[in-house]
């Protein structure tokens, strides 16, 4: 017979390890319930105003000056988004990193799209993709290949092209996984040169959809309603406003020249230009003018390499703009320095307060009528030149044969005429004692510093 002691103890015993099972599997429940629910309740991200930007051509100073601008103009509306249209065939690193800056640091909402079909994120666009945590692609689109390049080949291997890469993969690691996103694809990108059709890249969860128009019924905006997405690794909810707004930021007259001249290609070649000309200038100094104009064209280039930012670019341009229309005084050049100098002063004009810092803006009005003003002046001026020498080389050699004078001055056997505000001597071939002031004379031609009259 068993003891009722220890038959209360294994009682016990067994209703407590009931009893913490229990309460151990209610607290996981709970625990996921809550995370569940923290997910479906996600931050609000209310949207009534979208700007849509197009990259439609390789990243340069250019195009981060135009995402700068576009960002610059909803700073402060929270409920304000931008949409980044892509379709890059890449370009330069160091812009790339500072666009990723620009996209994960901004305090609106970034939406990305690739399209529309047949464009492609390769590259560059296929890095910055990375980082923006509302992604879509459009059908028969494509992304990757990112293996940095060096301007007419891949990097070689080594420590530099390991540097390059590896600094690279850390980057859109962190940034695809702050959006979501599938890092080890985007890892293949880089190392692999790897590229994606938009069908390849849903399933490696690259992007978050396909669609092929921006607005209408299954468009990217209806799209993304009342859909959770991931930024920073916390999840958001977007909410659309029945009646948003979507405006196109195009892109200014300046903007335009800068992304025109800041293509590697048009950059090297004006590069190779302006160091050809400052080469002949050493060869045969002197004239200043192929140096003026060579220098010219290695701000620009520098403007487009980045080497030189754009306010700073920009102030120099306006400076050597001067400086040749001053040169053009001493220098004859045929016109040749002041073309320089009035394509230096536009572009330094239209470059200048174009950064992301800068807070200040001249107004388009004020723009063209200074240049304008300045064109008409240097206009004005060359016309009266050009009228001078045109009267100088169609009058006679001696303006004053022909023309009757008077005889205005006498000192004893030396007779004198004012003509034109100057005082003449006069001479002739015959007897000039008869003559008398108040006479009339015809002059014969000049002789040196002397007129020669007939009696």
């Amino acid at each position: 017979m068993k003891s009722p002691l220890i038959s209360r103890s294994t009682y016990m015993k067994k209703h407590i390890i009931t009893s913490f099972v229990v309460l151990f599997t209610l607290f996981l429940t709970s625990f996921g319930a809550v995370a569940a629910d923290s997910f479906n309740q996600a931050k609000e991200v209310n949207i009534n105003k979208i700007v849509a930007v197009n990259i439609e051509e390789a990243i340069t100073p250019a195009t981060l000056n135009y995402l700068q601008k576009a960002f610059q103009s909803i700073e402060g509306e929270r409920e304000s988004a931008i949409l980044i249209k892509i379709n890059t065939p890449g370009g330069l690193v160091s812009v790339t990193k500072e666009i990723m800056h620009l996209i994960a640091n901004s305090e609106n909402l970034v939406i990305g799209w690739v399209g529309p079909s047949s464009a492609s994120a390769t590259s560059a666009g296929a890095i910055i993709a990375s980082s923006i945590p509302v992604l879509y692609m459009a059908d028969g689109t494509r992304i990757g290949a990112a293996t940095p390049i060096s301007g007419t080949s891949d990097i070689k291997e080594g420590d530099m092209k390991n540097k390059i890469v590896n600094d690279l993969v850390a980057l859109v690691k962190s940034q695809a996984s702050a959006t979501g996103k599938n890092e080890e694809v985007f890892t293949k990108m880089i190392t692999e040169a790897k590229s994606y059709t938009e069908t390849e890249a849903l399933k490696e969860n690259v992007h978050n959809g396909i669609v092929d128009t921006i607005q209408g019924v299954g468009g990217l905006i209806s799209t993304i309603n009342n859909k959770t997405f991931l930024s920073h690794h916390k999840p958001f909810k977007v909410v659309i406003a029945d009646n948003y707004v979507l405006t196109t930021m195009e892109k200014t007259l300046g903007q335009k020249l800068l992304s025109f001249f800041a293509s590697p290609d048009m950059a090297y070649i004006l590069f190779l230009i302006g160091a050809a000309l400052i080469y002949v200038e050493f060869q045969a100094p002197g004239g200043f003018i192929a140096g003026s104009v060579g220098a010219v064209a290695i701000l620009i280039a520098g403007i487009s390499f980045n080497i030189l930012s754009l306010n700073t670019g920009a102030f120099l341009l306006i400076i050597a703009a001067f400086v040749l229309f001053i040169l053009e005084i001493y220098i004859t050049s045929f016109g040749l320095l002041t073309l320089a100098g009035i394509a230096s002063l536009i572009f330094g004009s239209m470059f200048l307060f174009q950064t992301e810092e800068s807070y200040l803006q001249i107004s388009s009005t004020v723009l063209f009528s200074s240049i304008g003003a300045i064109l008409a002046f240097i206009g004005v001026i060359a016309y009266v030149f050009y009228k001078s020498r045109k009267r100088i080389f169609s009058e006679p050699e001696d303006p004053y044969t022909g023309v009757e004078i008077t005889v205005t001055d006498i000192d004893g056997d030396k007779f004198f005429s004012r003509y034109n505000g100057e005082l003449w001597q006069l001479t002739a071939t015959g007897d000039m004692s008869k003559l008398k002031v108040g006479d009339k004379v015809e002059v014969i031609k000049k002789d040196n510093l002397k007129l020669q009259v007939k009696i």
